[in-house]
């Protein structure tokens, strides 16, 4: 009787071990099912995630401009001149442009709800006034968030080299070339060419001309200007921008006051 009892056991033993060893074959065949069973699943995923980091802090989303602002990666700080001088401290220039990270859908009329839509799409440069805009660290790179009014030309994504061909101005903004005037020495005393001083004049000649501006109403107000037309304009009224070398400058078209 317990010869027959152990045999028995051990029959049945060997009946769950088949069963195990069966099991762990078929689900090492489907590796899936293992991993879906995995308690570390949700952890990868989560440190696969993409991260950003906002002033030194991990954020779980991108950045993401609202109204009318923008997020421009600001382009890298200067610090060696042409002729291979290293600048230091204050001394190293700071450019006022970068790429388009991302632009916010416009800006909405507060009384018609009328949403004047954004002009700025990523990967287009941009250069804006010196002192506008917010500055932030974001991912490891120097950024900006400024306003699409601020920005006083831009440029296609893709082009090779900010040319003044390429150069667009937004909104009621027209892009002038200025005329120059030297300075005539009082008295009669001749100074050299290289020792006279160029004054900036009020008189340009306009090269490019943005789309206009919405009313109220959402209507776009055309301008009344077009390129090729010379033009006086208020004194200091310009914001100069420089393109391929040369100094031109951006003016609203409230500050043009005659043309000709």
């Amino acid at each position: 009787m317990n010869l027959l009892f152990s045999f028995l056991l051990l029959t049945l033993s060997g009946v769950v071990v088949a069963t195990n060893a069966a099991f762990l074959t078929q689900s090492s065949s489907h590796p899936s099912q293992l991993s879906f069973r995995s308690s570390n699943n949700n952890v990868q995923l989560k440190d696969g995630a993409s991260k950003y980091v906002l002033e030194g802090k991990e954020i779980d989303n991108a950045l993401t401009p609202i109204n009318n602002m923008v997020l421009v990666k600001k382009v890298d700080v200067v610090d060696q001149t042409g002729g291979g001088i290293f600048l230091t401290g204050k001394s190293k220039i700071s450019k006022s442009e970068g790429k388009v990270v991302s632009a916010g859908p416009g800006r909405r009329n507060s009384e018609t709800g009328f949403l004047r839509p954004s002009l700025l799409t990523p990967s287009e440069i941009v250069v804006f006034g010196k002192y506008d805009g917010e500055e932030i660290t974001y991912d490891g790179s120097t950024h900006t968030l400024i306003r699409d009014d601020d920005v006083l030309v831009k440029f296609s994504a893709g082009v090779e080299s900010m040319s003044l061909a390429d150069a667009q101005v937004l909104w009621d903004n027209v892009l002038v070339k200025v005329e120059k005037v030297e300075q005539e020495a009082s008295g009669g005393i001749l100074v050299a060419a290289t020792a006279k001083k160029l004054l900036t004049s009020s008189i340009g000649e306009v090269l490019s001309v943005g789309p206009g501006k919405y009313a109220f109403n959402g209507e776009l107000m055309e301008m009344d200007i077009q390129k090729g037309d010379m033009v006086k304009f208020r004194d200091f009224a310009a914001q100069e921008v420089e393109i391929e070398g040369e100094e031109y400058a951006v003016l609203k078209m409230t500050d043009l006051i005659a043309k000709f």
